[in-house]
């Protein structure tokens, strides 16, 4: 019997086994996985240093491994239902190590850009992680498994952030690229321990091609995942515009700060992931909807504070904690109605969302670079404000359009 065959036919594992540390290995490496996409923002005055390119110009790169992660998200996530999840994230997380390795030694901004979209197309292994625990979890922890490694990814979105910024003034970014391949490596033997016994996919005898084709076909059939899609496209290119240009704009005046001081920064990122928490409480009693209209004005009002506020430190560090915390709370009351949607194929409806996510993610790395290079800190909040305008009425059409359907369905 061959080992794939072994892996798919191990029984289901039961509540005698001892699940907690299964639990943080794979939190530890969905961790890591999605940090390598963001450490690239902590690095952009030392790769445009390095390479001899403006801090613009070095944007790319922040700007490829975004887009390179969205289309993994829509070509890769969707084998996780018909592939064994402990090879499927070994493959990946071989591959992350080895195109991270590799990018480090490029020459030219374009090519360590094209090096980072392809970490990007592979570095989707927390979307992978996510099913395949609540699969393996015993059923009385199965909400406390997705929220633990859920909860995981804002630690490494920001803590990768505050690791990346303290070693780069000492190794330069090639090294941290190397480092974080190394991380990805050692996390291997323990998720493939943690996944061990993990269930054959439900999906498991369907082709390829009609997984991607139903996943699409999800979109047309669904207007409330395309609505949901969209509105968090805005949020996440605001997110990622302001936070792409942090370290560019700490280390410039007038704060004049190091790399490692700006990176530190990443803390208030990392305490407004705590407030997480709260979402499923609010959307619970107040329902998606106005929950996610609450958390786009409270990030209009945040971006437009750091057009006026961008040089003075406490408030502009009390902005962007208003401003993560609400586009975190709009994030997750739309991914609790996305998946909601249709239980029986929630795991294709996240891949969904979850790409339109780094789409606008991606648009994001473009455009808050663009904005710094034009007119600083105060213009990237301008175009955040653009950003959330267009947000707040595409909401109003969707609230609109969902009280007139209401009484229909009562």
């Amino acid at each position: 019997m061959t080992q794939g065959a072994a892996e798919q036919t191990r029984p289901a594992p039961t509540a005698e086994v001892a699940w907690t540390p299964r639990l943080l290995a794979l939190a530890v490496a969905a961790a890591v996985a999605v940090a390598v996409i963001y450490i690239p923002q902590s690095l952009l005055t030392d790769v445009a240093a390095d390479l001899g390119v403006s801090p613009g110009a070095a944007g790319l790169v922040a700007t490829a491994v975004q887009a390179g992660y969205a289309l993994g998200i829509l070509l890769l996530v969707p084998l996780a239902d018909r592939v064994h999840p402990r090879r499927q994230i070994t493959v990946q997380s071989v591959l992350l190590a080895a195109a991270l390795a590799l990018s480090a030694t490029l020459p030219t901004v374009a090519a360590v850009a094209a090096g980072f979209a392809v970490v990007g197309l592979v570095a989707n292994i927390a979307q992978v992680v996510i099913p395949a625990a609540g699969r393996l979890a015993p059923a009385a922890r199965r909400g406390t498994t997705t929220a633990t490694i859920v909860g995981s990814l804002s630690v490494g979105i920001f803590g990768g952030r505050i690791l990346a910024s303290l070693v780069v003034e000492s190794v330069g970014w090639r090294w941290v690229a190397v480092g974080f391949a190394a991380l990805v490596l050692a996390t291997v033997p323990f998720t493939r321990w943690a996944l061990r016994d993990a269930a054959v996919p439900a999906e498991a005898g369907t082709g390829y091609p009609r997984l991607l084709l139903d996943t699409l076909a999800l979109v047309r059939r669904s207007p409330q995942l395309a609505q949901s899609a969209l509105l968090q496209f805005f949020v996440f290119a605001t997110f990622n515009s302001a936070w792409t240009v942090m370290v560019l704009h700490l280390t410039a005046e007038p704060y004049g700060w190091s790399v490692r001081a700006a990176g530190l920064f990443g803390l208030v990122g990392l305490a407004a992931g705590l407030t997480t928490p709260l979402s499923g409480r609010l959307v619970d009693r107040f329902g998606t909807l106005p929950v996610a209209g609450a958390a786009l004005a409270v990030m209009l009002v945040a971006m437009a504070a750091v057009v006026v506020d961008a040089d003075r430190l406490v408030p502009f560090a009390l902005s962007m904690f208003a401003a993560t915390a609400a586009g975190q709370l709009h994030q997750s009351a739309h991914q609790s109605r996305v998946l909601a949607l249709e239980p029986e194929r929630a795991a294709q409806a996240n891949t969904v969302f979850m790409f339109f996510v780094f789409l606008g993610g991606s648009a994001g790395a473009f455009l808050g670079p663009a904005a710094y290079a034009a007119g600083g800190m105060a213009r990237v909040g301008v175009v955040c404000c653009g950003l959330l305008v267009v947000a707040l009425a595409a909401w109003a059409v969707v609230s609109l359009r969902a009280r007139r359907a209401a009484p229909a369905t009562r």
